[in-house]
């Protein structure tokens, strides 16, 4: 049996066990989170706005793109927004993080529409996002901020006929969003296409601390080789990270820099943790979404760290009899799109999650976050619940911390400079589901063992 960590429980004299009671590590846990006092304070970088009510026509847009706005709702900007649109329309490169749910899509989409009208020829601009949905969304705004015009936005995405995509690209759309990995497919197995990128004057990495990762290296490489060296090249992100400091130092241009507060979640997203044994996490989590489903609350992404955990619970809760969709890298994309339907529109309260919906996914009120799995990073836990509480709503969050995640949970409530509240549970209540979910997991598991488990294995053999 896998040991846990002991690093802080040896600071401190705590050990957590698999074996030790459930009530006595629920006493221990939290004797052991008083240990941990004096919790730095995170300054942040940022710059002061003005009180006085900015329009978007005073930022610099067209009177015609200001009124697409309005007829939008959008009467004033946000502050992303107000700071970063004036820098882009200047010439200038971005380093921008900001909170989820703070307008970061439109702060480089307006510019960049604007800058289109005194040179519309295309490719004008290429945006780069880490997933499917987050391409498909951006390309909607751009669509919906260009109403009445003859701009054009179109997707490039993996998953989908590769000829036609090409097909699209030489006719050359004003924007591009992309997925790194279907676009840099297009330029090794069609060099030509190259021809239609060789006027780009912007370059968008949004959620670029995901796209700046290790695991996007080759094809970001490959991708800026074919791109114009002078362009602007705007990054924004929910989180700055250390990869994206590091940028100022690749080459970009007159840099401005704005970072608002970004390791902190939303101040109206109440954050709880609950504090379960790992052999009964598939217990306490029904019970916490029975809980909340009964207390009307029907919008709940249920987030785990692989996708066999994220199918597994789907099936298992769909088996149970609560209704629900899964959305993981496995699924096609319609399936992925059909997923998001479903739970957008309400036909579904559930929505089982790999961390591939965690990241800009604008899905309109989002009542609860649950970790199901302690989330492996500080950026991933503040993207995760940054589903909920988006747009001055409230939300709630809440993570399942088993003894082996302390250390984790411990890093995440220091960074963000909070201790989250303790969800309180019936445990008699738990117990007395365990067997009926403790025996549906069991049945899953066999018809997952028939597809599921095989499809894993056959695209897990071909990436390696």
């Amino acid at each position: 049996m896998a040991q846990p960590s002991r690093s802080l429980s040896q600071t401190t004299g705590f050990v957590f066990s698999q074996e030790t009671p459930r009530s006595t590590l629920q006493v221990e846990f939290i004797e052991f989170r008083r240990l941990i006092i004096d919790l730095p304070h995170i300054r942040h970088l940022g710059m002061t706005s003005s009180d006085e009510l900015t329009t978007f026509g005073g930022l610099g847009l067209s009177p015609w793109l200001e009124q697409n706005l309005l007829n939008l709702g959008m009467e004033k900007p946000t502050r992303v927004q107000e700071e970063c649109i004036p820098a882009i329309l200047a010439g200038r490169d971005i380093l921008a993080a900001a909170q989820t749910g703070s307008g970061k899509t439109a702060a480089f989409a307006l510019p960049i529409i604007q800058r289109l009208q005194t040179n519309p020829y295309g490719v004008f601009a290429v945006c780069l996002t880490p997933s499917r949905e987050l391409a498909l969304q951006i390309t909607e705004q751009f669509n919906v901020f260009c109403l009445g015009t003859s701009l054009k936005c179109r997707t490039v995405l993996g998953g989908e006929d590769m000829k036609s995509q090409a097909q699209t690209i030489s006719t050359r759309p004003h924007i591009i969003c992309a997925t790194p990995g279907r676009l840099t497919e297009h330029f090794i197995f069609n060099d030509a296409l190259t021809n239609c990128f060789k006027k780009v004057s912007f370059l968008v990495l949004d959620e670029a601390d995901r796209l700046l990762d290790p695991c996007f290296d080759s094809e970001i490489r490959i991708i800026l080789s074919r791109l114009p060296s002078r362009r602007q090249t705007l990054l924004f992100s929910a989180t700055m990270t250390q990869s994206i400091a590091a940028m100022k130092e690749m080459g970009l241009r007159n840099v401005f820099h704005l970072d608002l507060k970004n390791s902190e979640p939303a101040e109206n997203c109440r954050q709880r943790y609950c504090f379960v044994p790992r052999n009964m996490k598939e217990a306490y989590l029904a019970h916490i979404l029975s809980y909340f489903l009964k207390h009307n609350l029907a919008s709940i992404i249920v987030f785990s760290n692989s996708i066999k955990t994220c199918e597994l619970l789907h099936r298992t809760h769909n088996y149970l009899g609560i209704r629900s969709t899964a959305l993981h890298s496995l699924k096609r994309q319609k399936e992925r799109h059909d997923s998001l339907e479903k739970f957008r529109s309400r036909r579904v309260p559930v929505l089982f999650a790999t961390d591939v919906a965690s990241r800009g996914i604008d899905i309109t009120s989002v009542d609860v976050v649950i970790n199901f799995d302690t989330p492996g990073s500080v950026p991933d836990y503040i993207h995760r619940i940054g589903r909920t509480a988006r747009a001055e709503c409230t939300g709630e969050a809440v993570t399942l911390v088993t003894q082996y995640d302390v250390e984790r949970f411990l890093t995440i409530e220091k960074v963000i400079d909070r201790r989250m509240e303790h969800f309180e549970v019936n445990e008699k209540d738990v117990m007395s589901g365990l067997t009926r979910i403790m025996s549906a997991t069991r049945t899953v598991r066999l018809q997952m063992a028939q597809d599921f488990d095989t499809k894993l294995a056959g695209r897990k053999r071909s990436r390696r």
